[in-house]
């Protein structure tokens, strides 16, 4: 009988409950399909002033990429009914190669062989446009449950509600607010703000992120698959110049509708002072700091027996952007009514592959876990965040360490670094690309 009662209690608390979510990218809108599947009450606040129907906002950039969903996410998407989709959008991973800047190949890992991923985890990684996904997640969710032009001005919280104040002078009130606004969480920073004033706040929670990379990205529009065969190829094969006298790496991706995901990654090392001036001008980067940028790497040579200009041209106008690529873990990832996902409290290089990956096991977890939820008192509230936090802290440290570690791989920044091997024009690279430390050597 008890249990029956504590199944009843658990049940009212979550049908009475109202989350708040902050950002409409990937972490976001899939915490938004889980809640309405598990008939929870929610609203997703987005700053940007509208939704782009190729997926969230042009002005954002990270719009304009790809990215990878391996196969450890997949299950979701398929329970979702979401999978067949999600194959119709995007192309499986076949293989990366690296190449010298005179395009000799370095090596190749290879998804097929000598072991199939497939095989080994139930599916190959999905390579797919960031705005495509984001357009699908979208549509799982009703339109009146996502607001535009809602940008996070103010954010208190007491024993029976958290608040918040946008920009556009409107007030929402719920139970939960969830920051799941990216690298630059608004959320986050009203956090910290409050817990470093209470002396609370970790002093490394209150240092920038580490950023040594620029970094220029596109989306090019559909191309001429006989110009360009690899476009037509049902996998889709990285190609990876690592030009090392122009210290820096370029990478050309095949996606579905013939189109191209490109970037370019640009080492800096010119100190802290650098890298907070540029942190400080970020807000003021557009479409003209991608042009300015791109005017240095138009005639480098792809893989595909083209310019890099000839990617950069097919792209559409104003989409090409210059972002920074920062990293971070962050020790706070709630308090009180509050809590954080993905890049907010730990943001990785695109290197690993991980970030999309990680939110989105972020607020899978964040959703199991809420669906026992006992009361809409703070210390259940906190008693779930805590659970969260455990389950997924260790994993979000050990990615940033790692994309961090396979960064410094593909940019030559550590001994022993990739070599070019012209007796063997396609040598393999083994699945573990990163060094072993000494410690794991004697374990």
């Amino acid at each position: 009988m008890d249990s029956v009662n504590g199944d009843d209690t658990t049940k009212a608390a979550v049908e009475t409950i109202r989350v708040l979510i902050i950002g409409a990218g990937i972490a976001g809108l899939t915490l938004g399909i889980l809640l309405e599947r598990a008939n929870i009450q929610y609203e997703i606040l987005e700053k940007h002033p509208y939704h782009n129907p190729l997926g969230k906002s042009t002005h954002c950039p990270a719009a304009w990429s790809a990215i990878c969903l391996e196969p450890s996410v997949q299950p979701l998407f398929r329970q979702l009914g979401l999978m067949d989709d999600i194959h119709r959008l995007s192309k499986p991973f076949g293989a990366m190669v690296f190449r010298e800047g005179n395009l000799d190949i370095i090596g190749t890992f290879n998804a097929q062989t000598p072991l199939d991923i497939n095989d080994r985890y139930g599916g190959y990684n999905r390579i797919i446009a960031r705005r495509d996904l984001c357009a699908l997640l979208a549509a799982q969710i009703p339109k009146d449950k996502i607001k535009f032009g809602k940008r996070v001005l103010e954010i208190r919280q007491n024993s029976g509600e958290v608040i918040l104040r946008c920009a556009d002078n409107s007030v929402h009130h719920g139970d939960i607010l969830v920051g799941a606004d990216g690298a630059y969480s608004a959320v986050r920073q009203g956090l910290y703000a409050e817990l470093f004033n209470k002396g609370e706040l970790p002093k490394t929670d209150n240092a920038p992120m580490g950023y040594l990379y620029d970094c220029l990205v596109g989306v090019t529009d559909p191309m001429d698959p006989i110009k360009h065969p690899d476009l037509a190829g049902k996998f889709s094969e990285f190609q990876t110049i690592l030009a090392k006298d122009a210290n820096c790496s370029y990478w050309c991706i095949p996606l579905t509708e013939n189109r191209y995901s490109w970037m370019v990654v640009k080492f800096h090392n010119k100190g802290k002072k650098y890298s907070e001036d540029q942190i400080f001008k970020h807000s003021g980067w557009g479409a003209e700091a991608a042009e300015v940028m791109s005017y240095e790497y138009r005639e480098f040579i792809t893989a595909y027996g083209c310019e890099l200009g000839e990617l950069m041209d097919n792209t559409p106008k104003g989409s090409m952007a210059k972002v920074m690529l920062e990293e971070k873990f962050y020790k706070t990832w709630y308090k009180g009514r509050v809590v954080l996902t993905g890049d907010a409290v730990h943001k990785v290089l695109p290197f690993g592959g991980q970030g999309a990956n990680q939110c989105i096991h972020d607020v899978l977890c964040l959703t199991n876990l809420l669906v026992s939820l006992k009361s809409n008192t703070v210390s259940d509230i906190e008693e779930i965040f805590e659970a969260y936090y455990k389950a997924r802290s260790p994993i979000g440290r050990t990615v940033v360490q790692m994309s961090n570690r396979v960064g410094n791989l593909m940019n030559r920044k550590v001994p022993g670094e990739f070599q070019p091997r012209p007796q063997k024009r396609s040598a393999y690279v083994p699945a573990t690309l990163i060094e072993p430390t000494e410690e794991e050597e004697k374990s």
